[in-house]
Parts: structure tokens; sequence; C-alpha cells
């Protein structure tokens, strides 16, 4: 299979959640496919305000979907696309955000931020190893890509309920994500491609979340890391080991891309 480009999931597919770390084989494995001439992307709920604070920051990127899809970069980190959610979906959220009774985070291209922080959020952010987002009000028609709202099911969809033009995916059992009805991962891939002249079926992709759902299927090869939630496995065409037992180097040789 002639494969052009490889889409990673960061957390609990690049990083480690055992220690935070990018495992050296994984390294490895991204130097090899962009030493064949395979570009490397990232596809991600991150943004790019994170990206200093982590440790896949050195790594010299083709691309970049952060988001879930929503916004997406160039190598130079410069904006080729965005899909911000409607601004009727955010007045109808913005009185929730106002009583800051629930954690609720809106993030934009260049700011993100939270309106209170409790100890659900703490947990969140330490399950994925970050600082807990800075507290800060909404700009009234500043665009806003992704909103966080860190809550159990019940309350997130009532969330949903209010913004008609979204839909959400979890990331955490923390939390959950809610953007455009019409993005995702799949749909900030398709973009990048686009950009590069590359098709689905030429893509490799991993992840480990319910958010990476779509992107296994987008994909011409999707795979599901050993460690990831059950749904990412259904949808994706090979399951390999851990992010700590080499999963990526080991489904790269699986297919004989390395």
């Amino acid at each position: 299979m002639n494969i052009k480009g490889a889409f990673f999931d960061i957390d609990g597919t690049l990083i480690s959640h055992k220690d935070g770390s990018v495992p050296e084989d994984t390294r490895r494995a991204l130097g090899m496919l962009q030493e064949r001439g395979i570009r490397i992307f990232t596809s991600t709920g991150r943004h790019i305000l994170e990206f200093p604070q982590l440790p896949v920051n050195d790594i010299a990127f083709d691309g970049y979907v952060l988001l879930n899809g929503q916004l997406c970069l160039n190598h130079r980190r410069e904006v080729l696309s965005g899909s911000p959610i409607e601004e009727y979906d955010i007045n109808q959220v913005l009185p929730l955000f106002e009583e800051r009774k629930l954690p609720i985070a809106f993030v934009e291209k260049d700011r993100l931020y939270i309106n209170r922080i409790d100890e659900r959020v703490i947990e969140a952010q330490k399950a994925i190893s970050s600082e807990l987002p800075p507290l800060g009000e909404y700009r009234k028609g500043e665009p806003v890509y992704l909103v966080n709202v860190f809550s159990e099911r019940e309350k997130a969809y009532e969330v949903l309920a209010r913004m008609p033009h979204c839909k959400l995916t979890w990331w955490t059992e923390y939390g959950t994500d809610i953007i455009a009805q019409s993005g995702g991962k799949a749909m900030g891939m398709k973009q990048m491609l686009r950009f590069h002249g590359i098709r689905s079926e030429e893509i490799i992709a991993f992840g480990d979340g319910e958010n990476d759902a779509d992107m296994m299927e987008f994909a011409g090869i999707g795979v599901a890391m050993g460690n990831g939630e059950d749904l990412v496995k259904r949808r994706a065409d090979y399951v390999t080991d851990d992010v700590d037992a080499g999963g990526i180097l080991h489904a790269l040789k699986h297919y004989g891309i390395l």
C-alpha cells in the first residue's frame, strides 16, 4: 500500500498516560516515516497554544489538525482552514458559561479559557498531564471553535440541547468536546489532505479515544492503540499494542510501511 501521510492523536497515542512522555520507539518511528517521504500530522482535540507544554512540541509535524478538526494549521503553524461554532449556538450556551455553576471552557483561534475550576476540571487536566486553563470572559462576536464541558454525560447533553448546530464527543470520563455538527477529525483531515494533494486511502491514522472513531473510518488504514477505548477499536482496521509497548512502530511494521 502506498502510504503518503500518517495522522496521530496525541494523548494516549503519541504521549503515554503513564509518564507523560513520547516513547523513544515512537519518536524513532516518526523520524523514519519522514525519512521515507511520508508526511506526519497531528489529529487532536488539543489547541496549538497547549503545545509548548507538551513533549511533542519539538516534533517537526507537516501539519496540525486541531480542536477535533475545527482548526488546521500548516507546518509553520499558520491557519489553513477553520470551522467555528455558529454564533447562535454560542449565544445559547453563554448564560450557562456566565452563570459559572458548570465548568465550561471556550476555545478560540488564539485563546482558550474557562469560567470556573472545580475538582472535575483538575482531574481531567491531570489525566492528560496538562495545566489548568486560565479563567476568562467571552468577548462578544469572537469565533469559538470548540466548547469543553466538564460534567457527567447527562449534564453535557443538556448543554448540547441548547446548541442545535453542534455535536459532542467524549475525550475523557471527566468531560466532552462540543463542536460544529459538520466538524470532526475526519473533516479536518480532509482539509489537510486537499492542501497536500493526498487521498484518504493513502493515509494511516492512529488513535485511542472516542473522538478518534471517525478518523478510523476515514483513513485508508485506521489503527487503534491497545490502550484505546472499545468504540475506537471496533471502528479500526487494526488494533496494535499500547503506546508504552511500541504500538505505533509495531503497526507500521505490520503493514510494511517501515
